[in-house]
Formats: structure tokens, sequence, C-alpha cells
């Protein structure tokens, strides 16, 4: 009896789940799709690249590493118009906080300059580094003037491995706030 219930409940569930909807294929339009990324990696980019935001209204950009092996630290420098956008906050993204280690979190917004400088790094011998892709910081940026402004990567940007080895990187995605 045990046996036909199973059976049952397989074909059940095999059914229900074959005739949930299909996503639009616009749903996956983020950075983080491999076809959306057409820079080597690994690389930095933001998410969302794009934001429409409505003038005085702010809006959380994240900054993400893609495709990296062995990353124990990061300097990671962000241009922005300093004329149309305001940093609001920075917060450590959750990339270097998934490890079992706290990483020191460093940043210093230059709003004479209109840039951000993020320094994130594991300390200690343990050597301590990640892989893959995430978050390295979230910027909440508030518009204060309307039209386009473009966060840059700046070519100062690194990465480093536990022995303190530079990593290249190949990539850098461009984002884009424009404020009405």
């Amino acid at each position: 009896m045990d046996r036909v219930f199973n059976t049952v409940c397989l074909i059940l569930f095999v059914i229900v789940s074959c005739t949930q909807e299909v996503p639009p294929e616009d749903v996956f339009d983020n950075p983080l799709d491999e076809e959306e990324v057409t820079y080597e990696t690994p690389a930095l980019t933001f998410y969302p690249l794009d934001i429409s935001i409505d003038l005085g209204s702010s809006q959380t950009v994240d900054v993400f590493v893609l495709g990296i092996d062995d990353l124990a630290g990061s300097y990671i420098k962000i241009n922005y118009d300093k004329n149309k956008l305001t940093v609001i906050s920075v917060a450590v993204g959750e990339f270097f906080t998934d490890s079992m280690h706290d990483p020191v979190f460093l940043v210093d917004d230059d709003t004479d300059n209109g840039f951000i400088e993020i320094n994130t790094s594991f300390l200690g011998s343990d050597s301590v580094s990640v892989s893959g892709t995430g978050s390295l910081a979230s910027i909440v940026f508030q518009s204060t003037a309307d039209g386009e402004s473009s966060l840059l990567f700046d070519s100062l940007c690194e990465f480093v491995d536990p022995d303190d080895n530079p990593i290249e990187i190949r990539g850098f995605g461009v984002g884009v706030v424009n404020a009405q």
C-alpha cells in the first residue's frame, strides 16, 4: 500500500510541477546573467546597471565581483557625478561576510571630487579568501539634479589573493543613474 501511495504522490508532484508557468524572458536581465555579461572575468559591475529615479529619491546600487578565485582583499574606486548624486550610505556586501571571518571594511566618500573608495580585506595569518560571484558593497545614492549620471570604476581598482598577489580585473561594468 505504501508503494502505491508513494507512486501516486510522485506522479502528482510531476504533474503539478510541470504545470507551473515559465517566467518571461526579460526576468533574467540583470548583469549577473551569463548572456548579459559582455566582458571577461574576473570583473566588477553594478546591479542594477540602469536606474531611473525621481529627483530627490534614493536607490541602492550593489557593487558585484564576477567570477573571482581566491579573493582576499579588494580596493574599489567608483567615480560618480557629484553635481547630480550624493552618497547616503555604503554597507559591506554579502560576498566577504559569507565566510566565517569578518572582513575589514573601510569607506571614504570624497564628495568634493565625486568618488568613493572601498577597501575590503581579511586580516590574519589563516589565509582566508572567497571565490565566485557576489556583492562587495551596497551603496545608496540620492539624486540631487535632473539628468543622467554614470557610475564608473577607476582603473586603480585592485584585487589580491591571500599572499597579496594581484589578481587581474579583466572587465568593468558601467552603471547609469537617470533622475527625472
